[in-house]
C-alpha cells in the first residue's frame, strides 16, 4: 500500500518528489457533496487574519518565505501550546510544543508560493496523532475561505472549519502565528530568521500563543491584546534582531464562530 504524501513533499520544494501537476485532483480542487441524512455537523469556523510590516512574498518578489498558523485542540487550557522552533534540534523546522512532553498543535495552515500556496495540514496520519516534531503531516486541501495573495499584499487571511482537524470535540484552541525564511531539518547549522506572536525583542516572550474557549463565540484583536509590537521584532535564531519587514508580524485578528 502506498503511503500518504507528507507535508514535506507538498509544501517544501526541496523535498518534493513530483510536480504540482501530478498531485491528486482532490488536493487541487474542491466540490460540494450532499451529506447523508442525519450526518450534518455544523461547522466551527475559525478566521485568522494577520498583517506584515512588509509584504507577503510571492513568485514576483522572490523570497520563498513561509507563513504558518499552528492550531492545537485540547480539553485543558493549561496544556502545552505551539511555539516557534528557533534553534537546533530543528524537528519539523518551524514549530513545536512549549514543553518537551506536549503535543503543541494538531494541525496548521501554511502559505508558501513555491508549494500549493495556501494549504491545511493535519498531524493525524493513518488514524494516529503524530507529534508534530516528527514532520509527518497529512494535507487536507485548501482553507474554507482565503484571501488571494498578489504582489504588495500585506495581509494573510483565511477561514477554516475546526471540525476538519484532530481532537475536534476538545473545548480549547491554542494558536500561534509564525513567519520564517527557512525550515531547517535535523541538526544542520542553518540560517533561521523568524517572527511569531509575542514581542521578539524580549526572548522571554516566546510562549505567547493564544488560547480560545470554543464554548462561546469570540473576537480577539492585537489592538486589545497588545502582544505583538508594531516595531521590528524579527530575530536571527534566538540571537540578534534583524530588520526583515517581510517577516515582521505587526497586527492580527482571530474570530471564532459556532
Amino acid at each position: 500500500m502506498n503511503s500518504k504524501p507528507t507535508m514535506n513533499t507538498l509544501l517544501f520544494p526541496r523535498y518534493r518528489k513530483w510536480s504540482l501537476l501530478a498531485l491528486p485532483l482532490a488536493l487541487l480542487t474542491s466540490c460540494a457533496k450532499v451529506p447523508p441524512a442525519g450526518s450534518f455537523v455544523a461547522p466551527k469556523l475559525l478566521r485568522v487574519t494577520f498583517a506584515l510590516r512588509g509584504e507577503v512574498q510571492t513568485s514576483e518578489t522572490g523570497q520563498p518565505y513561509y507563513y504558518f498558523v499552528t492550531i492545537n485542540r485540547t480539553a485543558d487550557p493549561a496544556d502545552s501550546g505551539p511555539v516557534p522552533v528557533v534553534d537546533r534540534p530543528w524537528g519539523n523546522g518551524f514549530a513545536a510544543a512549549n514543553t518537551t512532553a506536549g503535543q503543541g498543535f494538531v494541525g496548521f495552515v501554511a502559505y508558501n508560493y513555491r508549494g500549493p500556496g495556501y494549504g491545511v495540514y493535519s498531524c493525524l496520519s493513518n488514524g494516529v496523532l503524530k507529534n508534530p516534531v516528527e514532520g509527518i503531516f497529512t494535507p487536507l486541501g485548501l482553507p474554507y475561505q482565503s484571501t488571494p495573495i498578489v504582489r504588495g499584499t500585506k495581509v494573510v487571511s483565511f477561514q477554516i472549519d475546526l471540525n476538519t482537524l484532530p481532537n475536534s470535540t476538545q473545548r480549547y484552541v491554542q494558536l500561534n502565528i509564525i513567519a520564517t525564511n527557512n525550515i531547517p531539518q535535523g541538526a544542520e547549522d542553518a540560517p533561521k530568521v523568524w517572527d511569531a506572536l509575542g514581542d521578539g525583542r524580549s526572548t522571554g516572550s516566546l510562549n505567547q500563543f493564544i488560547t480560545i474557549d470554543t464554548a462561546q463565540n469570540q473576537l480577539r484583536r492585537n489592538s486589545d491584546d497588545r502582544r505583538e509590537p508594531t516595531e521590528n521584532d524579527v530575530r536571527d535564531h534566538v540571537l540578534s534582531l534583524l530588520d526583515e519587514p517581510n517577516l515582521d508580524i505587526v497586527d492580527w485578528e482571530i474570530e471564532y464562530r459556532n
